[in-house]
């Protein structure tokens, strides 16, 4: 199956990768293989579902997309897959909605929502804290009703809040709500609401973290996200190689993978290849240094 240059381009749309005068002599390779293996259809939209931009390590289902593009391969189908951007697992989306229901809640007087770990965050019920608090609480119940009702909401809190805290939270595209809202596949999403909660309570100013920044704070706040992601990697490593897998992961991803021929050899060097990007890309980010496996 002959695959267009464009959509070869379109696959390493990742970290360092720029334009095609980025691609180094891996992807070269990669592609090259292209034109030389029959390459079935199945794997073409398996290559498409790999992880580059818009199916990133921050995501909250980043691991289970990926455990998911294995299944494929192993497979040799492809299906829809979690983690891409806007993808709000419905147990966040419920723990969410709660919140968002205690916030506007507690901004009326109170009431019964006083005794909600989240509001407790908030301090003293004061006018300011009240509107900030209904500003944060209707954005984020906009969530889960998609992105035109969520801007809505932005835009007219933008208009209408009269204290600080609530125009500081709402108030231009880098404001906290508007990056929570316009980011709510990021793995950091409650914790942003639980923490600009108390910057609400303690008068500090609020910010949200999401994308790089949260990959950044990853190992504490989520040190398996980045140890799982690293030791699936070694594992392809070592099934490219025709190694034992090292680890009970290692046996699952080479169980998930499949038997060896050309086009899942292909796949996993892909596959390989896409995570040695994004890893290269957290060594830069936390300061660290790995050694990877050269595809050449």
């Amino acid at each position: 199956m002959k695959v267009s240059d464009r959509r070869i381009a379109e696959w390493w749309e990742a970290p360092g990768i720029e334009a095609r005068d980025a691609f180094d002599e891996e992807i070269l390779y990669l592609n090259a293989l292209t034109e030389e293996i029959a390459l079935p259809r199945w794997a073409i939209l398996v290559r498409d579902r790999m992880p580059r931009w818009g199916f990133e390590p921050c995501a909250h289902r980043f691991l289970e997309g990926l455990e998911q593009v294995l299944a494929m391969i192993g497979a040799g189908r492809v299906w829809a897959r979690f983690g891409g951007c806007g993808d709000v697992p419905l147990s966040v989306q419920r723990k969410l909605d709660a919140f968002g229901a205690a916030l506007v809640q507690w901004s009326d007087n109170g009431g019964r929502a006083a005794g909600d770990p989240l509001v407790r965050r908030l301090g003293a019920h004061t006018a300011d804290r009240a509107e900030a608090a209904r500003a944060m609480g209707e954005v984020i119940l906009g969530i889960g009703r998609g992105p035109a009702e969520v801007d809505a909401v932005l835009e007219r809190w933008a208009e209408r809040a009269q204290f600080s805290p609530a125009r500081i939270l709402v108030d231009g595209e880098e404001a906290p709500l508007a990056v929570i809202a316009h980011h709510p596949c990021a793995y950091t999403l409650l914790w942003n609401v639980e923490r600009l909660a108390h910057c609400i309570g303690n008068g500090e100013p609020p910010s949200a973290v999401v994308c790089v920044p949260a990959l950044r704070i990853a190992p504490k706040l989520d040190p398996e996200r980045i140890a799982i992601l690293r030791e699936i990697g070694d594992s392809l490593a070592d099934w490219l190689q025709e190694r034992t897998p090292r680890t009970v992961i290692g046996q699952k991803v080479h169980a998930l993978i499949g038997p060896r021929d050309e086009v899942r050899h292909w796949l996993v060097a892909s596959l390989y290849k896409t995570l040695k990007l994004w890893q290269v890309h957290l060594d830069n980010v936390l300061g660290e240094k790995h050694d990877y496996l050269s595809l050449i």
